[in-house]
């Protein structure tokens, strides 16, 4: 599965989803989505068995992820300047 930033995938709930960020984590790969019509709309998923993602429900593992999301996404922009 070769996902970028910026790419825009429809999921199984039918809604538009931008690439926020993406982060390697303990040997797996992690997908900030937020909706294209609804920013309120946030999704956190982990790549399965390289075509399908699967939603993150896990509290704790998203208040980890986040900074992580958050750190890539800023060092994004750095190489974009």
């Amino acid at each position: 599965m070769n996902i970028s930033i910026k790419d825009v995938m429809v999921l199984d709930d039918g809604n538009e989803y931008v690439v926020v960020s993406k982060i390697n984590y303990q040997a797996e790969l992690y997908y900030y989505l937020i909706d294209k019509n609804d920013p309120k709309n946030v999704k956190f998923c982990v790549a399965k068995e390289k075509t399908t993602l699967v939603d993150v429900v896990d509290e704790d593992l998203i208040k980890t992820l986040l900074p992580l999301f958050i750190e890539e996404s800023k060092k994004i922009i750095e190489n974009e300047k």
